[in-house]
């Protein structure tokens, strides 16, 4: 039973690692923009599709990887320009109602262009022996490699927006747009710019995601309720914030299940995240302003 609890607690921390990587491109729209991003899910879906066909065309997972951000960054830039920017001067329910649309569209373009069937990718590296503490199990070298990478990429991130200027900048603007823009942010341009990072890491995200979950059409679409609770609970601009709630949900979920059923796990993971926001309606470490 240790043996299987400590491979459920690793499985966690990776699983909410990943899940935390898409949910911080969530959170920072949602707090920046004021915009309910539901083709989020989308760009996680887009990067496991493009890891899994730079894969199969060349036989390189990390080039899958790269390919998955550039072409989620593309993308994002584009959905920015042509819908996010025109209509959020207008209305946030209609960004709200056009990005629904796109979530449809890019589900139906994904059974056309890959087929309804899962797309499996091959776990890399094998598996490690683990013998210590009283412990004697394998685990597979790439739940390690996957959790180091996102590691790297939410702590690159925790820098950006910490000690650079546009970082700064970024988080001038969530907490205040007026504020900000009076003293000299040009909140349009930051907004591009994060808007774009933000679906970058989404595509990384699904790309990671795929040797562990597989790729499928609606991979984005199963995930974009646990995204945005996460994101809330974790706090509008908290980097850290939705870490800590991407890790409590997974674990909960990880460790729950092998004593009770996924659905119940389910519902004990999301209980544990409403309680957490009832004692902090701001989120686990959200910005003061963003949510009053």
């Amino acid at each position: 039973m240790a043996n299987v609890l400590v491979t459920q607690c690793l499985n966690g921390i990776t699983i909410g690692l990943i899940f935390a990587l898409v949910a911080l491109g969530l959170t920072i729209v949602l707090g920046l923009m004021g915009v309910l991003n539901f083709a989020h899910g989308s760009f996680y879906m887009l990067g496991g599709y493009v890891t899994y066909s730079v894969f199969a065309a060349v036989g390189n997972f990390w080039l899958g990887l790269v390919a998955a951000m550039l072409v989620c960054a593309v993308v994002g830039i584009l959905l920015y320009l042509t819908i996010v920017r025109p209509l959020t001067k207008r209305s946030p329910l209609e960004a709200l109602l056009a990005l629904v649309g796109v979530s449809m569209i890019s589900l139906q373009a994904a059974r056309t262009i890959w087929g309804p069937d899962p797309k499996l990718l091959p776990i890399p590296f094998g598996r490690v022996h683990i013998e210590m503490f009283g412990l004697d199990f394998q685990y597979p070298v790439y739940f390690f490699v996957a959790m180091g990478l996102a590691i790297a990429v939410l702590a690159g991130m925790s820098l950006l927006f910490r000690h650079t200027d546009i970082g700064i900048r970024c988080l001038a603007a969530i907490q205040d747009h007026e504020i900000a823009s009076c003293m000299g942010v040009n909140v349009d341009r930051v907004s591009c710019l994060m808007f774009t990072v933000g679906m970058a890491v989404a595509g990384l995200a699904g790309g990671l995601a795929g040797p562990v979950f597989s790729v499928y059409p609606n991979m984005g679409i199963e995930l974009i309720g646990m995204m945005f609770v996460i994101a809330i609970v974790g706090g509008m601009g908290s980097i850290g914030g939705t870490v800590i709630a991407a890790t409590i949900i997974a674990m909960t979920k990880s460790i729950s299940s092998i004593y009770i059923s996924g659905n119940i796990a389910d519902i004990l993971a999301f209980t544990v995240l409403l309680v957490i926001l009832l004692v902090r309606p701001r989120g686990i470490m959200g910005i003061a302003s963003v949510m009053d």
